[in-house]
């Protein structure tokens, strides 16, 4: 593979870090490419697609911590 500067990409890995309204996450060991010229790192559509469906479920879960409502009626305990 080749990188949009003619570099040659590299197997690596590396970290990406996101953060939303509600939340932060840091992810390590994400299979990626590293050009040796210019240190582009390349994420695959594969991976990315995961990264994706993870933060949209993070950002459902936490939307429902956040808001303080309770998930059980209170009266029953």
């Amino acid at each position: 593979m080749e990188c949009k500067c003619g570099g040659v990409l590299l197997d690596g890995k590396t970290i990406k870090r996101l953060s939303g309204k509600n939340f932060s996450i840091i992810l390590e060991n994400i299979p990626a490419f590293k050009c040796t010229r210019c240190d582009a790192i390349l994420i695959t559509d594969e991976i990315t697609d995961k990264i994706k469906k993870l933060v949209n479920r993070v950002e459902r879960d936490s939307g429902e911590i956040a808001t303080g409502n309770p998930s059980a009626n209170l009266f029953d305990y």
